[in-house]
């Protein structure tokens, strides 16, 4: 081997370094944007062939450089599938803050299947990728190829949408802890009985690619499917104690002082609903905690 082609070998095997640092969090925008992990696959694929043919001396920041191929991607196949609307009306602004982004990330996680089909493509990037991910305006902008203010405005209107979606559960909040509670005695058990006991027939778990194993959905529906699916987590589970998040029971599993997953639930009628793990570190930042 020449030394031409072990420089290539080595360019090459950097390059797949660099892009596997970046896939899980990848996949994970992809996924919250598209709701389907199969579809979010095939996004970061293609963003992993565009990252492979790019020249990369003229990439400055390779995490921006890929969220942007990414984000863009999943427009792409947003607008294919939903009518883009012809302009965007003016809104106030509605003073969303760090406390009203902490919100808006847990009403967003509990209602996330429900919503995200009733946003534009626009609305749905700019959502998700601000409240969820932290993005700046700028950037999200960028990405849409609109201006900071007119990025803002997409959020906004999304924000109310899902405002509008998510109304009170009507489930008394100790009667609610009950209900986690009992989910988590069972998950700690693997006790399939048990948890279809709390989870409704239709409970959809979607999850962070941190939370899964490689190539897990990261979606899964209907009470058997996610009880089985639940039982393979049983020693995670024991280690994991009721807290509140942002004021309504949940899960917490913590190691060396910090938080490294959450799961969130919206109960109904004593019955699980839905619930979503989270271990993304930007998503678990906007959660507020509590003992």
């Amino acid at each position: 081997m020449d030394d031409n082609t072990t420089h290539q070998l080595g360019d090459t095997m950097e390059t797949d370094m660099t892009f596997q640092r970046e896939r899980r969090q990848l996949l994970a925008i992809a996924f919250r944007i598209l709701g389907s992990t199969a579809d979010a696959e095939d996004i970061v694929q293609e963003a992993w062939i565009r990252y492979a043919r790019a020249d990369l001396d003229t990439i400055e920041n390779v995490a921006a450089w890929l969220t942007t191929v990414v984000t863009r991607l999943c427009l792409d196949v947003l607008r294919r599938a939903h009518e883009q609307p012809a302009e965007l009306p003016d809104e106030p602004d509605d003073g969303s803050g760090p406390a009203e982004t902490a919100l808006l990330a847990s009403e967003l996680t509990s209602a996330f299947v429900v919503v995200m089909e009733r946003l534009t493509p626009p609305q749905r990037v700019a959502l998700i990728m601000h409240d969820v991910f932290g993005a700046p305006f700028d950037e999200i902008a960028h990405v849409l190829d609109t201006t900071p203010g007119s990025a803002k405005k997409l959020a906004s209107r999304a924000r109310g949408r899902v405002r509008g979606a998510t109304a009170p559960a009507t489930a008394d909040p100790g009667a609610t802890r009950e209900v986690v509670g009992a989910f988590l005695h069972a998950a700690q058990r693997g006790d399939v009985d048990a948890l279809l006991g709390v989870l409704a027939p239709d409970v959809t778990r979607t999850a962070d690619p941190q939370a899964v194993p490689a190539g897990a959905a990261l979606q899964v529906r209907g009470a058997r499917t996610v009880a089985e699916q639940t039982r393979n987590f049983a020693a995670a589970a024991r280690l994991a104690r009721l807290v509140v998040i942002d004021g309504e029971p949940g899960l917490a599993l913590r190691s060396g002082g910090h938080v490294r997953l959450a799961i969130t639930f919206h109960v109904v009628a004593d019955r699980i609903e839905r619930y979503d793990v989270v271990a993304d570190p930007r998503r678990l930042a906007l959660l507020n905690i509590e003992d």
